[in-house]
């Protein structure tokens, strides 16, 4: 039941954003009384708070396991994650952590940067990520990228072909 609650959120919040959700959208979607929603989390901001947690995890398990994370999961954690700041939402004390990025210090760390120069990087490379992910249908169009350019630009195949 958690896990259909937490699936249902993702799915809503990535499409419309939390404000435009409500507990009962989620509950109706999962198949499940309201009244669970505010049982299990809490709140809806908990909810979203755990959506953003449990995308951010597996995305990090992924990569932490040397494999490329689920398009699904990076593009749902990048639009809820997106949609939530357009709301208005503090996101810093939504989400326990932030492996990902995390990792992307680490590793810009081990490259030999300074603590410094790795936050500068590390902070571009999430706002190119975030950037593309969400911005890919504008960018095409207005650079006049086919799909292989934008695949190549983007770093995912058909990038906003589906938007």
């Amino acid at each position: 039941m958690v896990n259909a609650l937490l699936d249902a959120a993702t799915t809503r919040f990535a499409a419309h954003g939390p404000s435009a959700v409500s507990v009962r959208d989620v509950a109706d979607a999962a198949g499940v009384n309201h009244g669970l929603v505010h049982r299990h989390f809490g709140s809806k901001r908990a909810l979203l708070g755990a959506v953003l947690d449990r995308l951010a995890a597996r995305v990090a398990a992924a990569t932490a396991a040397g494999e490329s994370p689920d398009e699904a999961d990076l593009d749902a954690y990048w639009r809820v994650l997106a949609r939530a700041i357009l709301d208005g939402e503090d996101v810093s004390d939504l989400q326990h952590g932030y492996p990902t990025v995390t990792a992307l210090l680490t590793a810009a760390a081990q490259d030999g940067l300074d603590p410094s120069a790795a936050r500068v990087a590390t902070a571009r490379a999430v706002a190119l990520g975030l950037g593309a992910r969400l911005f890919a249908p504008f960018i095409r169009s207005a650079v006049g990228l086919d799909d292989e350019e934008a695949a190549t630009a983007f770093g995912v195949r058909e990038a906003g072909a589906d938007e």
